[in-house]
């Protein structure tokens, strides 16, 4: 038997993007661009001068309320209800056993309103949690903003210039790294934040459809071209940011996903002899996840996020490993290839 049909859910922007040469692939339940006909142009692009991201089937709540800090707190950790207006930060929500459910961006867009921006396979499980989080007497909403927004990332060393430049000219100065702020594009309200998972400086920005179809056609017709997920992933995973899918979904702690010190969560240190590990993989091309490592002969833990690195010319790779493996220079085997373990980021850049 069977189990029951999964939703394939599309883009609201899917004929633009279509139109501008995307091919499609499926990940956690959305058809999104894979790339726009060059993978190899877009993340070059990215690294050396700025291309758009379609970020639009990442999850997207609003909580809002007097009470709306009480109701993130629940969920959330990393004293996310001290979150000043204007600031935004990554953190997780944990399962009753301590591991990951969700990485989330928490911004504070106003005195008691917040973007929760989450994991695309985990929209359903942290709604339900957000919304368990309220009791009858809270002053609190959460609304999913999922499938009525959009949300676009603009990312690359010239990111601010073109932000400057065709979006909004005082924008770049007023918004520091994990800084989020409104303003008005071309006569529509827009939320945009200082934010990038590629290494490079950048901005995210959550408008209506129709705002989103104005916003690529102008930048594009400025020379800024459209980037998709080959290209968001080989620089996701230089920079060693994991994905809950396929990075964590096999059940990882912040301690053991190395995310207790890069999102400043609290940690009693506690682990389970595993760590999320950075591998520079010799002899192979990239491999699916859960293909499985091993120390001479024996079982030394299993493979998650693999691309082949134009900066490094390598393939890279990002796995669960034995602790006792982990530190840099240890070799293990993924079938016929080694793997060697380094230190993390594969790359250095300007931000992230």
């Amino acid at each position: 038997m069977t189990g029951p049909v999964q939703p394939v859910y599309h883009l609201a922007l899917r004929e633009l993007l279509t139109a501008a040469g995307a091919r499609f692939t499926a990940r956690s339940g959305w058809s999104i661009p894979a790339n726009f006909g060059d993978a190899m142009a877009e993340y070059t692009a990215i690294r050396e001068r700025a291309a758009l991201l379609e970020r639009s089937w990442r999850s997207r709540f609003m909580v809002t309320g007097t009470d709306a800090s009480v109701v993130l707190a629940r969920v959330f950790e990393g004293y996310v209800d001290e979150l000043e207006e204007g600031r935004a930060k990554r953190t997780v929500s944990l399962d009753e056993a301590g591991l990951i459910e969700d990485v989330v961006l928490i911004a504070r867009t106003g005195g008691i309103a917040y973007l929760v921006s989450g994991e695309p396979g985990q929209r359903e499980s942290t709604l339900k949690r957000l919304r368990e989080a309220i009791e009858e007497s809270f002053d609190a909403e959460v609304s999913d903003r999922t499938m009525t927004t959009c949300l676009l990332g603009v990312t690359g060393p010239q990111a601010a210039d073109i932000v400057r430049t065709h979006m909004a000219d005082a924008l770049p100065r007023a918004l520091r790294p994990m800084q989020c702020v409104t303003f008005e594009f071309h006569g529509f309200r827009t939320l945009a934040m200082r934010t990038s998972e590629t290494g490079e400086d950048g901005f995210e920005f959550m408008l209506a459809p129709a705002v989103e179809q104005h916003a690529i056609e102008t930048l594009r017709s400025a020379g800024v071209g459209l980037a998709g997920l080959d290209a968001q992933e080989t620089t996701r995973v230089e920079m060693c940011i994991p994905a809950f899918n396929p990075d964590l979904e096999t059940g990882v702690t912040p301690a053991e996903a190395e995310l207790d010190a890069l999102f400043g969560l609290p940690s009693d240190g506690a682990g389970r002899g595993q760590l999320l590990a950075a591998l520079l993989i010799e002899g192979s091309a990239p491999t699916a996840p859960g293909a499985a490592l091993t120390r001479s002969g024996e079982p030394a833990g299993q493979l998650r996020s693999c691309v082949h690195s134009p900066a490094l010319n390598a393939t890279i790779a990002l796995g669960i490993i034995n602790a006792a493996f982990a530190s840099p220079g240890e070799q293990l085997e993924l079938g016929a290839a080694r793997a060697t373990v380094i230190a993390k980021p594969f790359l250095r850049r300007r931000t992230v």
